[in-house]
């Protein structure tokens, strides 16, 4: 019996013995390990495993950056990769990559694709080989270099049945002639540019949305991606770039990006994917933390409950010579193999938990394709369960490893209990969990309480019956801006006059998803160059705007007919321009310069703010032009109708084909969906941790009525005593809820003190909501205690139903 082999044996019959305690302990047990399995799971993925491209390490992301105004890893210019491809001594190479789009016609029905422009070493950079045929050469990278493009290989999938011939093939992209040239591997993906992207073509310069001359005049529009060189360090990288940055703005003064506000960022990739969800990860990774604790607290209580029956057992082994050393050994041995079923099970529960979290993150997560177990979450598995048994056991090991063995002797069957030390450590354990407890119930009440104040937040406009979705004209179909104009007229006409349609519009940007950023110059603000003017948010607009989406008109106008393209330049600002700028003053009538137009333009409408930026954030300026006097490519349009909105797509999608047959519609959304889609991160975040605190606070109240039900059966005796002499009822009812309410206070003070702190860490992804909201901390301190008093008051009625006749006895 003094072997480990030996303890575990007889472990194994213990627990055979007593099938209900164990199978409590280890589903208890599962939750705790299961819930953080599969959080670690997702952490692992997202924080821990190395990037899927050779030597990750290497791979750092280049963007700009603008603490002021809290721009983080936004575009540079098509200037500055030039000058940084030709004159870094820090990398070993250098790529650059835009978002694109490109309609597919010609085999079938038109279809816009999700598509990417990068630089011809974009996937050398990245240690991508193709699935099938090359990669791009640097001749095709070059003004007039032959149209080639790449597929990812959902799309060779879908759209070309997996044919190996399909290399050299040729496709219609934006009414143009492209040979494809090789297909990427399957498990390819770059979080950095959107997660469906079917297409690459190299030459970035041709982007859609901008002319040749548009980037070589400094619109910033790119981000780079690089490799370091095998002996420099990111320190001395950054700070390379800050001096090829100063080198920038002295020889390009007046390019956009030689803002002296800018600076350069040079951050690991893996570091700048997760820039975004760093925060939420690491605080779900820390409730479920504390989950397992409170998980762990309850088992170490139900073994000291149980240890009142073994108390014999241990005394007879200490008398025939048992020493302390080898009691905790066995007793720290049922533990561990508690945990070791318990983290089975959890592991088991931890792959249905990760599917639901990889659902749930679907598109808001990076890196959610590579969200599952492997040999480091095994063994984080295996570790926390070991852990796990040793901490919830060695407690009840050492308190019961050393009897008294003359009172435990001489008390056998005179229904001693089981003492004060055993109670005390009980009662600590369970204000532990509730301290815990309420640590993660005033977090959770936190985040959702954040999350309805999203869902109520104003977001300046009517979303009710609204049908959006984006239209892109190819610019060889679309080359004038006349052109642009007579499409988006005929179309508007055709959807306007769809019966059950109340209005239509055209918009390059929606609500929360702003389109273009523009430097800007308002009329009273000191005249600066173009680089140090402000950044403001642009878009273009159809007349009919206001009346589709239901937007107050502040002061002066809509845009009309008669703003068109040889008639004198005018805008509409939002409020918060109106505000920021001309405070006090009527802006009708006042001038901006936009960009790089030497025209100033009138001011002839302010609307109301409309959320530009996201739910959680304050409207930032917007400047509106009409689309007649600045036609671009990339437009939304948005249909008011009468009905549910979904049941006007397909007499939408016809009058779009009715205009041009080739011509694809995509993201076809309700408005309400847009919303939604603004608050889904905060849903997320706030769905779990108020998950997880459900269950911790489930399990914090069985620890409370496991504790306070023991103690009513060990004090049977003392009730029937109480009873005899004159106690009545209600005063045993009292007596057993104060101790529950007792537990519970003091579990709840200690909670809300450390929630005082802890809870300051959600500053970051609080709307409006204080980290020490008064109404959230009174609620939640109200709920818990007032659950508590139900999980007290079912023993405590219990002990009232004492006989006193048959407890003396």
């Amino acid at each position: 019996m003094n072997t480990v082999a030996g303890d575990v044996r007889y472990a194994l019959r213990v627990l055979g013995k007593s099938p209900g305690f164990a199978a409590v302990a280890v589903v208890t047990l599962a939750v705790g390990i299961g819930a953080n399995t599969a959080v670690f799971t997702v952490t692992n993925a997202l924080l821990l495993r190395p990037l899927r491209y050779s030597q990750p390490q290497q791979l750092v992301l280049i963007s700009s950056e603008k603490k002021a105004s809290g721009v983080t890893q936004g575009e540079l210019s098509w200037p500055r990769f030039e000058m940084v491809n030709e004159q870094n001594r820090s990398f070993s190479g250098v790529a650059a990559f835009t978002s694109e789009t490109f309609n597919l016609t010609g085999q079938g029905d038109p279809q816009q694709l999700p598509a990417a422009r990068v630089s011809w070493n974009f996937f050398k950079v990245l240690g991508i080989r193709p699935a099938l045929g090359r990669l791009f050469a640097a001749p095709e990278d070059k003004p007039g270099g032959d149209p080639v493009v790449l597929l990812s290989h959902a799309l060779w999938t879908r759209r070309f049945g997996a044919d190996r011939a399909a290399v050299g093939r040729h496709v219609t992209l934006d009414q143009k002639d492209y040979t494809i040239i090789g297909v990427l591997p399957p498990d390819f993906r770059f979080d950095f540019l959107r997660p469906e992207v079917e297409l690459f073509a190299p030459r970035v310069f041709d982007l859609n949305l901008i002319t040749p001359q548009q980037a070589e005049a400094g619109t910033m529009f790119l981000h780079f991606v690089a490799r370091l060189r095998a002996d420099i360090s990111m320190t001395k990288a950054q700070a390379e770039m800050d001096a090829l940055a100063e080198q920038y703005r002295r020889e390009r003064p007046k390019l956009p990006d030689a803002d002296p506000r800018m600076t350069v960022h040079v951050g690991g990739l893996r570091d700048e994917m997760v820039v975004n969800v760093r925060a939420a990860v690491l605080i779900l990774s820390g409730a479920v933390a504390l989950v397992l604790l409170i998980a762990c607290g309850n088992v170490a209580s139900l073994l000291l409950s149980r240890a009142l029956g073994r108390k014999r057992e241990i005394a007879v082994r200490t008398a025939l010579g048992a020493t302390r050393f080898s009691l905790v050994r066995q007793f720290l041995t049922e533990s561990v193999i508690l945990a070791m079923a318990g983290g089975a099970l959890g592991l088991l529960l931890s792959s249905w938990g990760t599917h639901v979290l990889a659902s749930l993150a679907e598109g808001r997560l990076p890196r959610v394709g590579e969200i599952h177990a492997d040999g480091v979450v095994l063994a984080f598995t295996l570790g926390i369960s070991v852990l796990s048994g040793i901490l919830f056991g060695v407690a009840p090991a050492f308190q019961i490893s050393r009897p008294d063995l003359n009172s435990v002797l001489r008390a056998e069957g005179r229904g001693a209990t089981s003492g004060r030390r055993p109670n005390l450590l009980r009662s600590l354990l369970v204000v532990s969990e509730v301290a815990l407890s309420t640590v993660l119930l005033m977090g959770a009440g936190l985040l959702v309480r954040n999350f309805v104040q999203l869902r109520a937040a104003n977001p300046g406009f009517d979303a009710r019956n609204l049908l959006t979705m984006s239209i892109t004209l190819p610019p060889t179909r679309y080359q004038r801006g006349s052109e642009m104009i007579a499409f988006f007229d005929a179309l508007l006409r055709r959807v306007r006059a769809l019966p059950g349609v109340r209005a239509a519009a055209v918009s390059s940007a929606l609500p929360l998803n702003p389109s273009r950023l523009s430097p800007a110059l308002a009329e009273g603000q000191p005249a600066v160059p173009l680089a140090e003017r402000p950044l403001f948010n642009i878009q273009t607009l159809i007349p009919g705007y206001v009346e589709a989406l239901r937007v107050p008109l502040l002061q002066g106008r809509d845009f009309t007919g008669h703003d068109a393209e040889h008639d004198p330049f005018v805008v509409m600002v939002n409020q918060a321009t109106a505000r920021r700028y001309w405070p006090n003053q009527n802006p009708i009538g006042k001038r901006m310069w936009v960009g790089r137009i030497p025209d100033p333009m009138q001011v002839v409408g302010v609307l109301g703010d409309v959320r530009n930026l996201n739910l959680a954030a304050d409207t930032q300026p917007e400047i509106y032009l009409p689309f007649a006097q600045r036609p671009w490519a990339f437009m939304n349009l948005i249909v008011r109708t009468e009905g549910d909105p979904r049941n006007f797509i397909s007499g939408v999608r016809a009058a779009v084909r009715a205009v041009d047959r080739d011509q694809p519609v995509t993201a076809v959304k309700t408005m309400l969906e847009v919303l939604e889609s603004g608050a889904a991160q905060p849903r997320f975040t706030a769905s779990l941790l108020g998950a997880l605190s459900g269950a911790a606070l489930l399990l914090a109240l069985v620890g409370i009525y496991g504790v306070i039900a023991y103690s009513v059966a060990e004090r049977t005796r003392e009730m029937g005593v109480r009873m005899a002499l004159g106690a009545g009822r209600n005063d045993i009812l009292r007596l057993i809820l104060r101790q529950g309410i007792t537990l519970a206070a003091c579990g709840i003070a200690i909670g809300v003190a450390a929630s005082l702190a802890l809870t300051r860490l959600l500053t970051s992804l609080l709307y409006h909501v204080s980290a020490t909201d008064p109404l959230t901390f009174s609620a939640a301190s109200s709920l818990f205690l007032g659950v508590a008093l139900l999980a007290s008051y079912l023993p405590a009625r219990r002990a009232t139903r004492v006989d006193p006749a048959v407890s003396l006895r």
